[in-house]
Formats: C-alpha cells, sequence, structure tokens
C-alpha cells in the first residue's frame, strides 16, 4: 500500500508525493512494517539482480549458450523498457544459469520421460548468430522470433531430427499479413524493374517444410502451418516471380542420398549454399555452369543451433567444396566471422563459367552458408546481411543503385512471418525510391 503525504497543513496545496507506508516515520499513524514474505522477497529481488554482477567479477563474463546474444543491461533512457530489459539481463547474466537449464532437461526426459517445457526466447526479426560456434566458423543462425506456451521452441521429430518451433509459428502467426507481404514485394519488384535493373527473389525453404517426414505425428501449427505454406509459395509464383529451390535441393538430396539440411541445426548444409549459387548462376546466364568442378575441400564440426534452445548440445559434421568454375583451379574464399554489419565486396577476374553480372544481394543466414561459392562464381557482387540493411538502409540502398541485378534472399519462416527487416514498409519505400531515383543506365 502506498499513501500521499501532502504536508498536513489545511489550505496548503502541496504537490503529492507517494511512498511506501513501510517508509514512512515509525510514529506515523499509516506507518506499516513490512511483514516477512514482504522481506523475504525484497531480498531474493536484490539477490538476483546483483548477482550477475558479482559473478562477473568474480568468473567473468558467461557463455551465450541459448540461440541468441547476451542482453545489455539497459539504458534509463528507454523508459518504462528499462525494467523488462532489466529482468532479460539479469536472466542471462545469472550465474550457473546453463547448468540448471541441462539439470532441467536431464530430470525431466529422465524421470517423466519427455522433454522439459521451456520457454521460447524472444528474438529480434532476422537476427540471431548460432550460440556457441566455433570462432573460425561462420555466424549464421536463425531468427527465432516470439513464440509462446503452445508453440515449443524445438520440435523433436523423429530419427534425431530436430525443428525450429518459428517454422511453424511464423505461418500461423504472421507479424505481418502475408497479403502485405506479398503488397510489399510486388511493390519492390515493381520498383527495381522500373529502375532498369532485375531483380531476382530467392526464398529457401524451412526444413519442415521441404523435409516434413521426420516431423512427429502431432506438433503445434501441424494444421495451420502447411497450409500457409502452400498458399504463399502459389502467390509467390503468380503474383511475385522468385527463384524456386526447391526441386534443386530435393533432386542434389537424392544424388547424395541424404536430406541436404542438418538433422539438429534449422539450416541447410553448406551443399545447400552451393545447390543455390548454382541455381542463381543458371538463371542470369543460362549455360554457364557447364564448366563447373566441386570436390570435397574440407570437413569440420558444426556446433549445431537447436540443442541450445532446450538446455543440450550438438554438433554435426559439416562439408565444404572446392569450386572451380573454370573446372581448373579453386576459387572459393571462407568470410567465417564476418561482422553481420559489414558488407561483402567480392571482385575478381573473369574467367570461363563466372558470371560477370554487377550484383547486390541482401541475405540472411542462410546466405552464410553460400557466400564461399558465390566468391568463386561471381566477379562483382556486393552481399548484405539484412541487418545491416535493417541499421543503414540508405546505405544499402546506394549498394543496390550502384548494380544491375539485385537478388534478395529471405528464409521461408521470415518471409511468410514477415519477420525480415528488409520487409518492413520504410525499408521497402527507401530502397524502391532510391532505385526509381536513379536509373540504370
Amino acid at each position: 500500500m502506498s499513501v500521499h503525504l501532502d504536508g498536513g497543513k489545511p489550505g496548503k496545496r502541496v504537490r503529492p508525493l507517494t511512498v511506501h507506508e513501510a517508509w514512512l516515520p515509525k510514529d506515523h499513524s499509516m506507518y506499516r512494517p513490512r511483514h516477512g514474505r514482504q522481506q523475504v522477497a525484497l531480498i531474493c529481488a536484490i539477490v538476483f539482480f546483483l548477482s550477475p554482477m558479482v559473478s562477473l567479477g568474480v568468473f567473468g563474463r558467461p557463455e551465450a549458450f541459448e540461440n541468441h546474444k547476451l542482453h545489455d543491461f539497459p539504458s534509463l533512457s528507454d523508459g518504462w523498457g528499462f525494467f523488462g530489459g532489466l529482468s532479460a539481463w539479469a536472466t542471462d547474466w545469472l550465474p550457473g544459469r546453463q547448468a540448471a537449464v541441462q539439470a532441467e532437461d536431464a530430470i525431466s526426459r529422465s524421470v517423466f520421460g519427455e522433454p522439459p517445457a521451456l520457454g521460447a526466447q524472444a528474438g529480434q526479426p532476422g537476427v540471431g548468430p548460432v550460440a556457441n560456434q566455433p570462432p573460425s566458423r561462420p555466424e549464421t543462425g536463425p531468427t527465432q522470433g516470439q513464440t509462446n506456451s503452445n508453440y515449443p521452441p524445438v520440435v523433436e521429430g523423429r530419427d534425431g531430427w530436430l525443428y525450429l518451433g518459428n517454422d511453424m509459428y511464423a505461418k500461423c502467426n504472421p507479424i505481418i499479413p502475408t497479403a502485405s507481404v506479398i503488397d510489399e514485394l510486388i511493390g519492390l519488384r515493381r520498383a527495381v524493374e522500373a529502375s532498369g535493373r532485375r531483380l531476382v527473389l530467392i526464398v529457401p525453404p524451412d526444413k519442415s517444410d521441404i523435409f516434413p517426414q521426420f516431423l512427429p505425428g502431432q506438433y503445434a501449427g501441424k494444421d495451420c502451418a502447411p497450409v500457409a505454406a502452400r498458399t504463399m509459395w502459389h502467390r509467390l509464383d503468380t503474383e511475385v516471380g522468385y527463384l524456386d529451390l526447391r526441386q534443386p535441393l530435393l533432386a542434389e538430396s537424392q544424388r547424395r542420398g541424404a536430406p541436404i539440411y542438418f538433422k539438429q541445426d534449422t539450416h541447410w548444409q553448406f551443399h545447400g549454399g552451393l545447390t543455390m549459387v548454382r541455381t542463381l548462376a543458371e538463371n542470369l546466364r543460362p549455360g554457364v555452369t557447364s564448366t563447373w568442378r566441386t570436390a570435397p575441400k574440407e570437413t569440420f564440426d558444426k556446433q549445431t543451433d537447436l540443442p541450445p534452445l532446450i538446455g543440450r548440445t550438438g554438433t554435426e559434421p559439416a562439408e565444404l567444396e572446392s569450386l572451380a568454375p573454370d573446372g581448373g583451379a579453386d576459387r572459393t574464399r571462407t568470410f567465417f566471422g564476418q561482422p553481420n554489419l559489414t558488407p561483402i565486396e567480392l571482385r575478381s577476374e573473369p574467367t570461363t563459367g563466372t558470371v560477370p553480372d554487377k550484383v547486390a544481394m541482401i541475405g540472411d543466414s542462410f546466405t552464410g552458408f553460400a557466400n564461399m561459392y558465390l566468391a568463386a562464381a561471381f566477379n562483382d557482387m556486393t552481399i548484405m546481411h539484412s541487418d545491416y540493411v535493417q541499421n543503414d538502409p540508405g546505405a544499402a540502398a546506394a549498394k543496390l543503385v550502384d548494380s544491375d541485378v539485385v537478388v534478395i534472399e529471405i528464409a521461408e519462416r521470415n518471409l511468410i512471418g514477415g519477420q525480415s527487416p528488409i520487409l518492413a514498409p520504410a525499408v521497402v519505400r527507401t530502397l524502391s525510391e532510391q532505385l526509381v531515383n536513379h536509373p540504370r543506365r
């Protein structure tokens, strides 16, 4: 309970001051001391918020074990958002939290025979590097989006397959209605083409969409997610126009004798990135890949991004391939650890089997598995992460203006759920206006 102090003098207008009754002088008629439960709660709250600070001084910075970076300490300029941010910060930096999450998982599975109902961690749309990714490997993580108790962060499928819960949630609970997403894409295509440039839209399919055979018999979103996906693919095909990767990915999976996506990661393997690059090159320059030669180059254990969301860890073998467009020397270059806010500028001498077009590409984490092959196959390309576009749409627009071909890659869940930052109307408007105002001559 709180009371108002008015100075106690009749007729005098004094600005009320709201205080807790326990803070009043003890001889005040409305003084009430805190009871035991209030004191315990207050002490627990203080310990909760001070523990991260003490832990930081004793043990150093904790490692991010979930699929998001640790929350920063909030700013007072955030207003009331400071308190929500403070809670998220204290939770992330709480000592021993990773051990507690892993213990909950072990107990739930061994005692009750089921995975724990771990809450999903909300993420920023279009943002999220893989947690615990080796420093020398690419930071390519999924967008978590917002889930709730009915949509778990991870759907555990058959034969050890894991699926991102946001695959289903984004389809059944889009941030932006599908009709609005389609309208934004149509408007962007019109602007690009009106400026004398070419637009290629690429939509990597969700693992749950292209390889549904490993999903469990029942899961949240089973009734609405497939329907929403079919509707989206149909509208992309009939109203927008896009480069369909589903058949090339399935064909490559059949050729290799195994699905081209990781079992415990939400992305395609590097073979999937190479398939995208091959399909894009053929779309721009039919027949250009006839001289391409690939071969196994390197294999490493990639830390997968889905187990940490349920308090576990996991790795899978990831195989890199060499790519010699002219059939001779390998021209791949790796960009592991490249910051999302720094564009990748690819410049190389033309040779047989390479694409000479001046290309500006906007992508998300899926493009991270293709960068090394884009470097081998394209002579003049600028690759921008969607985070960079969100951070500075004007700078991104300038790079699009300096191109002949605009390539947009948006993962299925980010597109259908309206989660990609480049689908924001203000971003689309900035890109479109700059392109139309600077036609390609």
